[in-house]
């Protein structure tokens, strides 16, 4: 099922240059019902299913800089004046930008979700390994001072 939904999204990613065919909508749509799915079925995955994910997002996120970079470079624009632009509220209309807001959150939400069992689970690989017996802590008992010292 992931692989359909990361198919399914790279094909909307392809095809994000032609606006006729794609919209921002269905493309944020898309990449939420992907994260999520990512997200549900991640903890559960094999060991080599969970690699190939993490090979996915990977791919997913130089091919997102990729286009970002043309769409950039197309509008005349750096990086970070196209960023700056989609920022800007007054740029989109408000149901655009309301739209826009949601699945930034959806998309955040998912993101932090699938982090977070991401760090679970290393913390689980690391557990084990890091269980050793701790030595109890030997209290130190004060000396005489040497002026209540007995004289032999």
């Amino acid at each position: 099922m992931i692989k359909q939904e990361y198919e399914r999204l790279l094909g909307l990613l392809e095809q994000c240059h032609d606006t006729e065919k794609v919209t921002l909508e269905d493309l944020l749509k898309e990449a939420v019902v992907f994260f999520e799915t990512l997200r549900k079925e991640f903890p559960t995955a094999s060991k080599e299913d969970r690699e190939e994910m993490i090979q996915m997002m990977t791919h997913l996120h130089s091919r997102l800089h990729e286009i970002s970079k043309k769409t950039a470079e197309a509008s005349g624009m750096s990086e970070d004046e196209l960023s700056s632009y989609a920022e800007n509220p007054s740029n989109f209309t408000p149901e655009q930008w309301q739209m826009v807001q949601g699945s930034r959150r959806q998309l955040y939400d998912s993101a932090r979700k699938f982090s977070s069992s991401l760090e679970k689970e290393k913390k689980k690989k690391q557990a084990p390994q890091e269980e050793k017996p701790k030595k109890p802590i030997r209290r130190r008992t004060r000396r005489p001072r040497r002026k209540d010292w007995l004289e032999s």
